[in-house]
C-alpha cells in the first residue's frame, strides 16, 4: 500500500536562528506590529510503499531516528505521521514545475492523521488561544505553516535515496523537503494576513523579504490556523 508520511523536527533548545529571524523582521524590516511568533522546522514529506501502514511507520522511524540527516535525539523533537492525503498526487505534480508567488495547499498539520510516532506537540506550537485570537481593536492573529523549497529537485532525490538504502520492506517513491516557517501575524483578515505573509517571506529587496530567494527557491503554505480554529487552504497564485 501507498501511505502519505510527514516528519517535522525542531530544536529541543532556543533557536537561534528563527530568534535572529524575529528580530530581524521587527527590528529592521519594520513588522513590528504585524508579527506575532515565529517557529522554524525542517520538513519532510514523502509517498512510502509497504505492506501496510504499521510496517511504513516503524520502518521509517527506525531509519530516521538512527540518521541523524534526519533527526537527532539528543537536540531534536519530532513528530512522524501517517495521514490521509489522496489528492497530494497533484498537489506534488504541481508543485514540481516552478511557479511565481505562492501556492495553498489544502493540507494541515495534523489533519486526517491515522497514526503518528515523537515527542513533537505541532498542535501546542503557537503562542496564542486560537479561541481568543481577536483584539479589541478587531485585529485577528492568523498563522501559516510556510514550506520553502528548492526549485532544484537534486537536494530531495538525495533524501529519497538516503532513506531507500537504509529501509527495509518500505520504499519512497516520492518526496518533498524544506523548512517549514510557522508565521505567526496580526491582520484584519485571511487575506490581508496573506500579504504580509509574502511580504515577510520572498526576497525582492533590502526591505522586504527574508526566508527565500525567488530565483531559486519557492513556498507552500501547507497549514493555517486562525480565530476559527484549523482551516484549510486553499488554491492561490
Amino acid at each position: 500500500m501507498k501511505s502519505w508520511v510527514e516528519l517535522w523536527v525542531r530544536l529541543k533548545v532556543v533557536d537561534l536562528i528563527a530568534q535572529t529571524a524575529s528580530m530581524t523582521l521587527t527590528e529592521k524590516l519594520e513588522f513590528k506590529d504585524v508579527l506575532k511568533g515565529l517557529v522554524r522546522y525542517s520538513y519532510w514529506g514523502m509517498f512510502a510503499d509497504g505492506a501496510d501502514n504499521e510496517g511504513i511507520m516503524g520502518e521509517v522511524d527506525r531509519v530516521i531516528r538512527m540518521d541523524s540527516a534526519f533527526t537527532n535525539q539528543n537536540k531534536h523533537l519530532y513528530r512522524l505521521m501517517i495521514k490521509e492525503a489522496p489528492d497530494l498526487a497533484d498537489v506534488l505534480d504541481a508543485a514540481s514545475v516552478p511557479f511565481a508567488g505562492r501556492r495553498m495547499v489544502s493540507v494541515q498539520a495534523t489533519a486526517g492523521e491515522i497514526m503518528s510516532k515523537g515527542d513533537l506537540a505541532l498542535e501546542k506550537d503557537y503562542p496564542f488561544d486560537a479561541a481568543e485570537t481577536v483584539s479589541s481593536a478587531g485585529v485577528k492573529t492568523f498563522a501559516f505553516d510556510c514550506l520553502v523549497r528548492e526549485r532544484k529537485s537534486d537536494r530531495e532525490t538525495g533524501f529519497m535515496d538516503r532513506l531507500n538504502v537504509r529501509l527495509d520492506g518500505v520504499a519512497v517513491s516520492r518526496l518533498r523537503a524544506g523548512e517549514v516557517w510557522r508565521i505567526m501575524v496580526g491582520a484584519g483578515n485571511r487575506d490581508e494576513a496573506l500579504l504580509w505573509i509574502e511580504k515577510m517571506v520572498v526576497t525582492r529587496s533590502r526591505r522586504e523579504g527574508l526566508f527565500l530567494n525567488p530565483h531559486y527557491q519557492r513556498f507552500e503554505i501547507i497549514s493555517s490556523a486562525g480565530p476559527c480554529g484549523w482551516t484549510e487552504g486553499e488554491e492561490a497564485t
